[in-house]
């Protein structure tokens, strides 16, 4: 746990490492800053059926830039897994929501840009239930049996995520992008019984961080138009 805050924290000297120094130029007066919620779809997801045909999931974010360069945002998941073994068969399904903010440090650019190298941090709960049944027991001794199914059960998590990544405008309000994710456990429910295999949004249950990586396309719905005033010069 002490290498993982020792990383972290030497991630975020990092970003504030590049922080540019210089003053923001005068931006052309003509030219509006568009603001509007901006809808992400997570592709990565999609991609676990090849990994882990067992499970399901996905995610979805939304973000708005309240003001230059600073974006609040939300991220929602679900998640389903289905996993048959020759001992036993286990069932799990839930779904997790991440708060947070991103800040833009890609400040050299003209009023109508939106690119973003970005920092920020999440907050994160989760909520999952779990079964498992056909459960094989191989005892040499006695010969194998069955042992009784394990009930549903319910089960809770929180974490805190430090992410940082990339976003471009590939024309207008349409953006992709990836992010880099490092996940430090805060508090989980204690299933004395089964352990979870795999907490939604944050990874394997019987880890207590992870990293994660998302790509994803986003649509921006343009709703407010601003226009920078002029500086007076004295």
């Amino acid at each position: 746990m002490r290498r993982i805050s020792k990383y972290c924290f030497s991630l975020l000297l990092c970003f504030l490492s590049v922080v540019p120094t210089y003053s923001q130029e005068e931006q052309d007066i003509e030219k509006p800053r568009v603001r509007g919620l901006r809808f992400g779809v997570d592709l990565s997801r999609f991609t676990l059926y090849y990994f882990e045909p067992e499970r399901t999931a996905y995610e979805f974010s939304v973000d708005f830039e309240t003001v230059r360069n600073l974006y609040p945002v939300v991220e929602f998941g679900l998640q389903d897994i289905q996993m048959e073994k020759p001992i036993y068969t286990y069932q799990s399904e839930g779904y997790y929501f991440r708060f947070g903010i991103d800040y833009n440090f890609q400040k050299k650019q003209s009023i109508d840009q939106y690119e973003m190298v970005f920092a920020g941090f999440r907050y994160s709960f989760s909520k999952l239930s779990h079964s498992a049944d056909n459960i094989l027991i191989i005892d040499d001794y006695w010969g194998d049996y069955y042992a009784p199914a394990v009930p549903e059960n319910t089960s809770y998590a929180h974490w805190f995520e430090i992410t940082s990544g990339i976003r471009a405008e590939l024309f207008r309000n349409f953006f992709i992008g990836w992010s880099f994710r490092v996940r430090i456990l805060l508090a989980q429910t204690k299933d004395h019984v089964m352990e979870p295999y795999y907490i939604p949004g944050f990874g394997r249950g019987n880890k207590r961080a992870g990293i994660g990586f998302n790509y994803s396309i986003y649509y921006r719905i343009p709703l407010i138009k601003t226009i920078p005033k002029v500086r007076q010069e004295n």
